[in-house]
């Protein structure tokens, strides 16, 4: 008897371990190999951001788009759909940045920048990527507000809105406090705007408790200059719902609120905002003198607005100087 395992068997044995591991080795190559290949995508992708970072920074905005553009070669949707959405983004705050350094051509590259949003939110969805779902949406937001200032369509201020609030469905006072309450500040200006357009108190109501909520974080001690621009919109707010009821305890309060905005914008640190504010409390004068008290209200606005004036000269800001003196006649002439 022979007890000999064959041998034809114990080599197909081996045969096959050998076919095996070659195959795990392979597969574990490909794997590897294309790890790599991924992350010197990713790393190249990285380098053409920042140089494109760089070129909006120095106000290139057509060669920022041209390097943004070439990423789209890199990548596709299906293999880098971050990368992928988030460079839509980018372009979108590029044609942005070009609205606010041309005016003459503002609205076209706002509607731009809204597409380029709207096509980053294919890829940028708030399941996957939420963080990067809410800054999109916050763009949106922004662009939307500023188109109104060209177009004046409220339907725009009701999309700004929209986006704001999908934004705030992830920023929260737990999740990141400052877009909270950057937020919320500009989704007051929008309610702001779209109440004083349709002549809605209630979306005055809404824009006043979205500034209420940005003051929570941007308090004078930690974040002066965001308080201080918070304060001076809710001034323009109480003075715009001194036209729906409450005239004089509204007007009362837009004053305290542009006395809070000038503890922090000084005449020596911020001239313009300054000057800006002793405008608005002119104007919040203005309008108590046709309730109550006219001569010392009327003299109130005027010093007001001569403390403007001291920024506002017809030299260095001719347009401010004109519509500054254009207030003090009104105020004298309601004498």
């Amino acid at each position: 008897m022979n007890d000999e395992v064959p041998a034809p068997q114990s080599g197909r044995k081996h045969v096959y371990v050998a076919f095996a591991i070659i195959m795990v080795i392979a597969s574990g190559y490909f794997v590897f190999g294309d790890y790599i290949q991924k992350q010197k995508t990713l790393y190249e992708v990285d380098s053409l951001w920042e140089k494109a970072s760089s070129l909006r920074g120095e106000g290139n905005y057509d060669q920022a788009l041209e390097v943004y553009n070439s990423v789209f070669g890199l990548i596709s949707s299906h293999d880098f759909p971050r990368e992928y959405g988030m460079n839509h983004y980018y372009r979108g705050r590029t044609y942005e940045d070009m609205a606010s350094a041309d005016s003459a051509n503002a609205s076209s590259n706002l509607q731009n920048s809204i597409y380029a949003y709207d096509s980053s939110l294919k890829s940028i969805t708030g399941d996957k990527y939420p963080a990067e779902h809410a800054r999109v949406h916050y763009g949106l937001g922004d662009a939307h507000l500023k188109l109104y200032g060209f177009q004046a369509n409220t339907d725009l201020l009701l999309r700004s809105v929209i986006h704001y609030n999908k934004a705030l469905d992830y920023y929260s006072l737990a999740v990141d406090p400052m877009y909270f309450a950057a937020t919320n500040n500009k989704l007051g200006t929008a309610w702001r705007k779209k109440g004083n357009v349709q002549g809605n108190a209630t979306d005055l109501e809404m824009a006043h408790d979205a500034y209420e909520r940005s003051l929570k974080v941007f308090s004078k001690e930690i974040y002066p200059v965001e308080y201080a621009g918070v304060q001076n919109n809710l001034g323009n707010l109480y003075l715009e719902m001194s036209e729906f009821g409450d005239k004089e305890d509204n007007i009362n309060n837009a004053i305290d609120a542009f006395n809070k905005a000038l503890e922090v914008y000084t005449i020596e640190k911020r001239p313009v905002e300054y000057a800006t504010v002793q405008n608005n409390i002119g104007n919040a004068y203005f309008a108590m003198s046709g309730t109550t008290n006219k001569e010392y209200n009327v003299k109130m606005a005027v010093d007001a607005y001569n403390e403007a004036l001291k920024v506002f000269t017809v030299g260095l800001y001719p347009q401010e100087h004109d519509g500054v003196i254009a207030n003090i006649a009104r105020a004298y002439k309601s004498l």
